[in-house]
């Protein structure tokens, strides 16, 4: 038969009695849990811990195997407390002064109760004050010194003046030191063999739980934290605040003591490595964000399972968050709304910690991303095919999509581990709507910190406009599915989309429907913010991060029971994710090929890809230098047509070309953007450091019968656009012009418009010299001429269709030109919709 030892400390007039002269005690328990203890005014020795102690005795009188032991002093201070007197007369003592425990003795009364002999039949409950202190210290050496397997204590028994490391004590002190805590008076009765039904009336019970479904749903382990963490409230009330398809429980939590209403408190519980990770990226933001992230509680433990309380401070009126806010937005006052707080939000993100911690990087972002495994490919096909097949069959036919060729195109990009310099900073890794909360004066916190640590800034971004696309955006059906991907399409084309009065008219449906009109909002603000934190233009990497989230939205599929997304939503995803892989396939961070040289180049040192940054060491490093002797005789100070710069880098120290450079070298040569190539010096180029290039871009016709303008080699099969360097003092508009009288023997009458201008690859390129391009679109009606004088390289120019047989012979890089072209010349209605995205998906 079990042997109950109660083990009270604690029990004297220094720390439970309610007279002034012993209130003035440091050992005093407070009048708030005097009270809560012993009973309240006339009630005083009515409370739940006389009452349980004095049925004890009697069960014990009564020849129950229960023992009361109590750890008290002789003096009159130390006395034991009135009520208590005369459940003291029937119990063994021990005299113990309040500052120390004599374990000694303790340890030969456990032994004279049975201890010594049958110590496997013993159970200890421990009751009285301090919580953190004498409780704690008795329960910890009988658990764990001794080695008793059952010890208990009761919350509603035990109490300290120090309210915050009582309930710290009970939460995880005490779990953690293998203490059990029973929340429910009668089980701790039930814990010591009496009889429970005679403590219902003190209504000493654990936190209850609201709504039935939120308690029955959350399973036994889960339900025990959430009565720990609230342990302080008579009553909890749920409400999810995230899908929770990782396993985790994420929740607000509105508390009330009574009748009386309390702040509410976010609850988070997960496996203790996640929580661990939860409460370190915690740490990593709290000095950044202040009061705009949750206070931590001390954590509860359970099983495999940690749980955190977190207050929210200065709250006004019930929170709620982003998500709700952006999902119950059906009118432009409610939208309005959401905008002013989502704003908000991205400032204090951008401004206290994108900015705050950014710094410069070198970076792969397939490798960094995620995107370079095989299994990726294999999802995308597995969870693009369950899409397709939600559809009506005409609805596929019409679309498209070929997945077998857009796995393999997606193998190709996610394939290349070449590393860029990108801004990186401290994130939160996986942000979403559910995880910034608001209230109704507009305060934010952001929570949910599991996945923070170093990353490129343009990561939270594009989780934000992923899920305003593709997540939360539930309102689309089947019908919507044309304008979904044409709209979809043109965000993947437009850095910083424009205003929604400035749209083209094939898009002019956002502006009358309100759910395209918050998607486009929501989204300007985002990207506006992500790259308003950019030096430059550039960005891969924003859209790498788009494909990654895009593919993972893929397996949100709600009817496998894996997510909350629907068919509709899926398919908008994958629409975005073929976009995004035509579009990166033709980016020229894809092109660089690394031992790609002109014939009369020395070969290129080879080097890994880890080893190109010029911020990294890089000892072994020791490339060959060339400049091509047609550069030597060009320069500008030996002769007077000359188009190169003197071989001596300090004479053009001060031109626009080497300024233009973010690094330099010992010598003071510009050094390449996009890092080591293999080969020091100029080879073929004639400029130290950039050496600007102009493109055309020429067509002419409308509809299906646009022709554009190529030229063609004698030795070659490829197909060329016209071009030229800038050469020096020379304008870039100058520049194109004079390329295309050169190449085709003809000057356009209209003004170009630039598509393109940035970093180009090129196979001449060298440490020392790169290029970079403005490609300008020149757009002509049928009065243009339909034949050329070819001149220059060119063995003849002509008019091609434009179809994607003709770009696909078109150099990669120069086909990125033409792609930029197809957009602009959607927009202006020179090519239809279907149209322009049929040439978009089939070239590259």
């Amino acid at each position: 038969m079990q042997h109950t030892i109660i083990v009270g400390t604690g029990l004297v007039n220094e720390v439970l009695s309610p007279q002034q002269r012993y209130l003035a005690s440091t050992s005093s328990a407070g009048p708030h849990e005097i009270n809560r203890l012993m009973g309240r005014g006339r009630k005083y020795g009515e409370g739940p811990l006389p009452t349980f102690l004095r049925a004890a005795r009697d069960a014990a009188n009564e020849g129950a195997p229960i023992d009361l032991l109590f750890l008290a002093g002789d003096s009159e201070g130390d006395a034991v407390v009135e009520p208590l007197e005369a459940v003291a007369q029937a119990a063994a003592v021990i005299p113990a002064p309040s500052s120390t425990i004599p374990w000694t003795e303790l340890v030969t009364a456990i032994d004279r109760f049975g201890g010594g002999e049958n110590g496997a039949d013993l159970r200890f409950l421990i009751v009285g004050c301090h919580t953190e202190q004498r409780v704690l210290a008795l329960a910890s050496f009988l658990r764990n010194a001794l080695g008793y397997d059952d010890v208990a204590v009761s919350s509603h028994l035990v109490g300290s003046a120090t309210l915050e490391a009582h309930y710290a004590t009970l939460r995880y002190n005490l779990p953690t030191a293998g203490v059990r805590v029973l929340l429910d008076l009668e089980e701790a009765a039930a814990y010591a063999g009496l009889k429970p039904a005679e403590f219902a009336a003190l209504e000493c019970t654990p936190c209850r739980i609201e709504p039935a479904e939120a308690r029955d749903a959350l399973g036994e382990a889960p339900q025990r934290i959430v009565e720990l963490l609230c342990m302080h409230w008579t009553r909890a009330e749920l409400r999810p605040l995230a899908g929770g398809f990782s396993g985790s429980l994420l929740f607000l939590a509105n508390g009330w003591k009574g009748e009386a209403r309390t702040e509410p408190m976010v609850i988070k519980i997960d496996d203790f490595a996640q929580m661990r990770r939860e409460l370190d990226g915690y740490h990593q933001v709290k000095d950044f964000f202040g009061k705009h992230v949750p206070t931590f509680g001390y954590p509860v433990t359970q099983e495999a399972l940690l749980g955190v309380g977190m207050e929210l401070a200065a709250m006004e009126g019930a929170p709620q968050t982003l998500q709700d806010t952006f999902e119950e937005a059906e009118s432009e006052q409610a939208l309005s709304k959401f905008t002013l707080q989502f704003d908000k939000a991205l400032s204090l993100l951008s401004d206290r910690l994108y900015r705050n911690t950014g710094e410069l990087a070198w970076v792969a972002p397939y490798r960094t991303l995620g995107l370079h495994a095989e299994q990726q490919r294999t999802w995308f096909q597995e969870n693009g095919r369950f899409a397709l097949d939600y559809l009506d069959p005409d609805t596929v036919e019409q679309q498209h999509v070929d997945l077998e060729h857009l796995a393999q195109m997606l193998r190709l990009i996610s394939s290349n581990p070449d590393a860029m310099e990108t801004q990186v900073c401290v994130g939160h890794g996986d942000l979403n709507y559910a995880n910034v909360i608001c209230d109704v004066g507009d305060n934010i916190w952001f929570i949910d910190w599991t996945h923070c640590g170093q990353a490129p800034v343009e990561l939270d971004f594009a989780k934000l406009e992923n899920d305003v696309k593709f997540v939360m955006s539930k309102l689309f059906d089947e019908s919507d599915i044309p304008r979904l991907r044409a709209f979809e399409e043109w965000l993947v084309d437009h850095r910083i989309p424009p205003d929604i009065d400035e749209l083209p008219d094939s898009l002019k449906f956002v502006k009358w429907d309100l759910r395209f009109r918050k998607i486009l909002s929501t989204l300007r603000s985002i990207r506006h913010a992500c790259f308003g934190l950019k030096d430059d233009d550039d960005w891969v990497v924003y859209r790498i991060a788009l494909l990654r989230y895009a593919l993972h939205t893929l397996s949100f599929d709600k009817r496998r029971g894996k997510g909350e997304c629907h068919p509709v939503q899926l398919v908008h995803a994958l629409f975005s994710a073929q976009a995004l892989i035509y579009d990166l396939v033709a980016d020229d961070f894809h092109l660089k090929i690394r031992a790609e040289r002109p014939p009369s180049y020395p070969e290129r040192q080879r080097i890994s890809i880890d080893e190109s940054p010029w911020p990294l060491d890089c000892p072994s490093y020791d490339p060959p230098y060339h400049v091509a002797d047609a550069v030597l005789r060009a320069s500008r100070l030996d002769m007077t047509d000359g188009w190169a710069d003197p071989e001596d880098v300090s004479l053009v120290a001060d031109a626009s070309n080497v300024l233009a450079a973010k690094r330099g070298d010992d010598s003071g040569r510009p050094l390449n953007p996009r890092g080591r190539t293999g080969i020091a010096g100029r080879g073929l180029l004639g400029l130290w450091g950039r050496n600007m290039a102009a493109a055309a871009v020429v067509t002419r016709g409308t509809g299906t019968t646009v022709e554009l303008l190529l030229g063609s080699y004698e030795d070659r099969a490829e197909l060329e656009l016209t071009k030229a360097f800038v050469l020096s003092e020379e304008k870039t508009p100058d520049a194109v012009l004079r390329a295309l009288d050169v190449a085709a023997g003809w000057r356009p009458s209209v003004e170009g418009e630039v598509v393109f201008e940035g970093y180009t690859y090129d196979i001449r390129q060298t440490d020392h010299a790169w290029v970079e391009s403005k490609a300008f679109l020149f757009a002509l009606g049928s009065d243009a001429p339909d034949r050329f004088q070819a001149g220059g390289l060119f063995e003849e120019v002509k008019w091609y269709p434009l179809s994607a047989d003709t770009v696909n012979q078109v150099p990669s890089g120069q086909a990125r030109f033409i792609r930029e072209a197809i957009e602009r010349l959607r927009d202006a209605g020179t090519l239809d919709d279907e149209q322009a995205a049929a040439l978009l998906a089939r070239t590259g």
